[in-house]
């Protein structure tokens, strides 16, 4: 994606985001954001390119929710076959969460007195994820790619796994259970695979 405003702006955000993942939203100043920046401590210079502190946090959320939209865009239209999609799918979702660390630990502990972004980054963040995820493996379905399934439960088995091997660590600063991220695309392929018929296993199917 292209620069926010440019090269200052985005060491503001960049800086930022990590003093608010490492010290919380309130306790993070517009001096240690500036500091953190390269620029002069007390100056006031981070007004010259962002209105506020809010101002900031609001466009690094912006722009992961932009990423988001992207690869849910991408699951949409991918030309894979549904085994190298979902391969593709999980090494994408984990390499994103992994780089967005900060921004994980920001969405869970510090958007409650923003009701407004944490709805927004609720709805196009996780909530896209999961709809475009069970719109493909929907679509998968009726074209006889994958085994008949119920897509949002799926979606949700699917994509919660992923999203929680990286949300723990996030917060924690370190991993529920000593599996690396190989083991796990292993087990998380294995399993897909066979859900969805891939591998002659019986598939998640629906129940009603």
């Amino acid at each position: 994606m292209k620069p926010i405003r440019s090269d200052a702006a985005e060491r503001i955000v960049r800086e930022a985001l990590r003093l608010f993942a490492e010290r919380g939203y309130v306790r993070t100043s517009v001096p240690d954001i500036q500091e953190a920046a390269g620029l002069a401590r007390g100056s006031g210079a981070m007004y010259k390119h962002f209105p506020s502190k809010e101002a900031v946090l609001r466009a690094g959320l912006e722009r992961y929710i932009g990423y988001a939209q992207s690869a849910q865009a991408s699951v949409a239209n991918t030309p894979l076959h549904p085994r190298d999609a979902l391969a593709a799918l999980a090494r994408g979702m984990l390499g994103s969460l992994a780089a967005r660390r900060d921004e994980l630990r920001i969405l869970w502990r510090d958007v409650e007195q923003f009701p407004d972004l944490q709805a927004r980054a609720r709805r196009e963040i996780m909530q896209g994820t999961y709809a475009a995820v069970a719109a493909w493996l929907r679509e998968a379905a009726r074209k006889g790619l994958l085994a008949e399934n119920d897509s949002e439960a799926v979606a949700a088995v699917l994509i919660g796994s992923l999203a929680m091997f990286r949300v723990f660590p996030a917060l924690w600063g370190e991993r529920t259970i000593e599996v690396d991220d190989q083991r796990f695309l292993r087990a998380w392929s294995h399993f897909a695979a066979c859900g969805l018929g891939l591998d002659g296993g019986n598939p998640a199917s629906r129940s009603d």
